[in-house]
């Protein structure tokens, strides 16, 4: 009786055993996966994407349009400054700087919006006074448009008086006349 016992007694702790080892290996797996997923991210997230500066910035080979959107597959300004850029970030350098740079290079026409500073602020502040003076004008000019097409001789009533020709009247016989005779 009592080897069957002891017996009883190796085989609990040993399933006590596995399922702790379980446990643990579980965790490993857990911890492993999340690092995984976690670090590429982190890598990710270190450098920011080209597009922060593309975005900023006017392709140069005359279509007009932001880098990121430049519609020429072999673009001989916008591939290699695509390619550029993301070098430049790769290396550490921030979106600002390569924004400048590219300022420096070009000049303000390079930026895709004007900067908010000096003269620029016009082109920042003109569309909304644009937008208020337009709202008002034509607030006014329907005011006097409306004030047009009041008609002083109607009544209060709202019925329209019409004038009865006099019978006696020289035009008037002649007109009749005129009828007269047409048919």
């Amino acid at each position: 009786m009592r080897s069957e016992t002891m017996r009883y007694q190796t085989d609990g702790s040993s399933r006590e055993r596995r399922r702790g080892w379980r446990a643990r290996a579980r965790f490993v797996v857990l911890v492993a996966v999340a690092v995984a997923v976690l670090v590429p991210s982190v890598a990710l997230a270190a450098t920011p994407p080209r597009s922060s500066v593309s975005d900023k910035i006017i392709c140069q080979c005359g279509c007009g349009a932001v880098l990121t959107n430049c519609p020429h597959q072999d673009c001989g300004w916008g591939v290699p400054a695509k390619t550029f850029i993301e070098e430049q970030l790769v290396k550490g350098k921030t979106p600002d700087e390569l924004v400048q740079y590219y300022v420096s290079q070009y000049g303000e026409v390079v930026l895709a919006a004007p900067t908010k500073t000096g003269f620029n602020v016009t082109a920042w502040v003109m569309p909304f006074v644009g937008l208020i003076v337009g709202a008002v004008a034509i607030y006014f000019l329907l005011g006097m448009w409306s004030a047009r097409r009041e008609d002083p001789a109607l009544p209060d009533g709202g019925l329209v008086a019409v004038k009865i020709p006099d019978p006696d009247d020289p035009i008037s016989r002649r007109l009749d006349d005129e009828l007269r005779d047409f048919d």
